[in-house]
């Protein structure tokens, strides 16, 4: 039987979103995860262009549930700030945040942030936003190396973004850039609704799959293991075979689990139980 380390997985809060941080820093610390991957959104950590809150201090309170910061995840989907804005003000702006995610990051000692294409228009060629991803990319790029984060790209849903809805538009990307600090993100949801399996990725990225999006789906949606279809034991199999040692993050969103999201993680750590070494 396949076997995961409990300190791969990293608990998420996205659907902790109507509930304090020191509520879901207690959930996860309760249910056994060692790790999380911060969202960074209101009311767990304020970022924004103009600046972020106290990192050093944000660090030790997650410290003091026994909790180590295994990624940073800005939200950069659905919010105000996107990599591929088309408006110079508002990209302008993006550039902003996204810089002070890096620098924030950087100051809690977080080695990784996952960051997405999103924000290009639906009436402009797909190879401008493209571009717009690479140009941006390219600079963040050395602002990540002199913190000491790796940017893990994700791909995305057709309904989130124009482009980087597939492995090999990912792929593409990362040769465009070509800096050792740009990586990549897999999302189980994305690549299952475009027809990719994690072996796929690994065959194609190998070493340059630095995070996981480890969700199971029917393949929309990022839901606790067995609300989907994913055969779980399959997927473990996989990473195994492939000796992958980074962080599993337990992104749920689904509003489902909005009313009782320590319930969604109890049932999720209940179905990864019999993996966890």
């Amino acid at each position: 039987m396949p076997s995961i380390k409990r300190e791969q997985l990293a608990g998420m809060g996205m659907h902790y979103k109507f509930r304090t941080l020191d509520y879901f820093l207690k959930a996860q610390a309760e249910l056994g995860l060692k790790n999380i991957e911060v969202w960074c959104a209101r009311p767990h950590f304020l970022l924004d262009d103009y600046g972020y809150q106290d990192a050093v201090a944000w660090r030790e309170k997650v410290e003091s549930y026994g909790l180590h910061i295994g990624a940073f995840s800005p939200e950069c989907t659905v919010y105000n700030y996107n990599l591929c804005a088309w408006e110079d003000t508002a990209a302008r702006h993006s550039m902003g945040y996204f810089i002070n995610g890096i620098k924030a990051a950087g100051e809690t000692g977080t080695k990784l942030m996952v960051i997405n294409c999103c924000g290009g228009a639906r009436d402009e060629e797909p190879e401008r936003i493209f571009d717009r991803a690479a140009e941006r990319l390219s600079i963040l790029a050395p602002i990540a190396a002199d913190n000491g984060v790796t940017l893990a790209v994700e791909t995305v849903r057709p309904d989130d973004s124009v482009i980087m809805n597939t492995l090999p538009e990912l792929q593409k990307l990362l040769k465009a850039v070509s800096h050792e600090n740009v990586k990549a993100c897999l999302d189980l949801t994305a690549a299952g609704l475009a027809g990719e399996t994690m072996e796929d990725w690994f065959q194609a990225l190998g070493g340059d799959l630095r995070h996981i999006r480890f969700v199971d789906g029917r393949p929309q949606g990022r839901l606790v293991w067995g609300d989907g279809l994913r055969p779980l034991e399959d997927q473990l199999e996989v990473l195994e075979n492939y000796g992958y040692d980074g962080y599993l993050s337990l992104a749920l969103n689904d509003a489902r689990y909005l009313d009782d999201p320590k319930e969604a993680d109890r049932r999720n750590m209940a179905a990864l139980a019999p993996f966890i070494v």
